[in-house]
């Protein structure tokens, strides 16, 4: 299995949540199919150039923990579809 390019990473990200819609970090993790801290940091790259929007929530209604909800921005949709 060869290594994907962190490029290629953050576009299937980007388009994966355009989509798929707003979804969270494990959610990312499996419809990617890559490892969570992989997607954590990449997301949190990605919203530094305002490609992402990630929102904090307080309470996940399955497990009762905080989660982080990811969601593309218009840039981001700007980015996927040059």
């Amino acid at each position: 299995m060869t290594k994907r390019a962190t490029r290629d990473i953050k576009m299937l990200i980007l388009k994966t949540l355009n989509k798929e819609g707003d979804l969270t970090f494990a959610q990312l993790e499996r419809k990617t199919n890559t490892g969570f801290i992989t997607i954590k940091a990449n997301c949190e790259e990605l919203q530094h150039y305002s490609f992402v929007s990630i929102l904090k929530k307080d309470k996940h209604s399955a497990t009762g923990r905080p989660y982080f909800l990811v969601s593309i921005t218009k840039e981001g949709k700007r980015i996927i579809n040059k």
